[in-house]
């Protein structure tokens, strides 16, 4: 049994709680500025900027609501990898960068490495059974 407690449980559920709402309000940011978003994008030579981004974020939002949800959770977590793992080296490229903006880049460039860390526990544990979820999965 992977949860033994009430309070490995509610751990647990914060933990999917906390993960959705940076991942989600991530997104909603790139969502309700899109036009910057989109424009940062075109400059650091994200490919189809104006469709990556906006379809990129709808995907991170459906990802993180199914980690927190506990609906296919796999599929979620694997979304948000699948996702962030290319965007951090291209969008968040520190080392072709010198002062503050290098600065900035290494923050976000180590926060996407923190959240895929989280969102590849939640694969290694999506065959478990997820208290305090739907549990729906593959």
């Amino acid at each position: 049994m992977v949860f033994a407690s009430a309070l490995s449980e509610a751990a647990f559920l914060l933990s999917r709680v906390l993960f959705g709402l940076v991942v989600g309000y991530l997104a909603l940011g790139n969502l309700l500025d899109l036009e910057s978003s989109v424009g940062y994008a075109r400059s650091k030579g994200a490919p189809l900027a104006s469709v990556s981004v906006p379809a990129g974020s709808l995907g991170l939002i459906a990802g993180a609501a199914s980690v927190v949800a506990g609906v296919y959770p796999a599929v979620g977590a694997a979304a948000v990898v699948v996702f962030l793992v290319p965007v951090t080296g291209i969008m968040h490229d520190f080392w072709t960068l010198e002062g503050q903006d290098r600065q900035n880049e290494r923050i976000h460039f180590l926060k996407n490495v923190g959240l895929i860390g989280a969102a590849l526990v939640f694969l290694a544990l999506a065959s478990a059974s997820w208290p305090l979820a739907v549990g729906l999965g593959v």
